[in-house]
């Protein structure tokens, strides 16, 4: 597998990104300059942001607040989990990182 590219296009700068020729450049050179949402200045678009770049095994649980991609949660990919799997391992991990406990709750009979 590869890597996987996140970009936050800004909806009030449509009219600049929309026609942009260079547009795949500026995400390729923003992408090679930005690893798990450190930002480097190369991660600015103008009018968006390259938010993340990972390797497509990578599992990314992530809050999107106004422009910022907020990453709470971070996994890798196993063929054995299925995506409910995958959300509820994430959703611990973020939940003991705060100092919580996921429990299921008890089904009734």
């Amino acid at each position: 597998m590869g890597n996987r590219t996140v970009v936050i296009l800004y909806n009030d700068n449509t009219h600049q990104w929309m026609n942009d020729p260079d547009l795949g450049k500026k995400i390729d050179f923003g992408a090679n300059h930005c690893f798990m949402n450190k930002s480097t200045p190369g991660a600015d678009l103008g009018f968006g942001r390259v938010v993340e770049c990972a390797h497509a095994d990578d599992q990314t649980l992530a809050i999107l607040e106004g422009y910022r991609l907020n990453v709470v949660a971070h996994n890798f990919w196993n063929r054995t989990q299925t995506f409910d799997d995958v959300q509820a391992e994430l959703l611990r991990a973020w939940a003991d990182r705060r100092g919580y406990r996921l429990v299921k709750k008890s089904e009734k009979k």
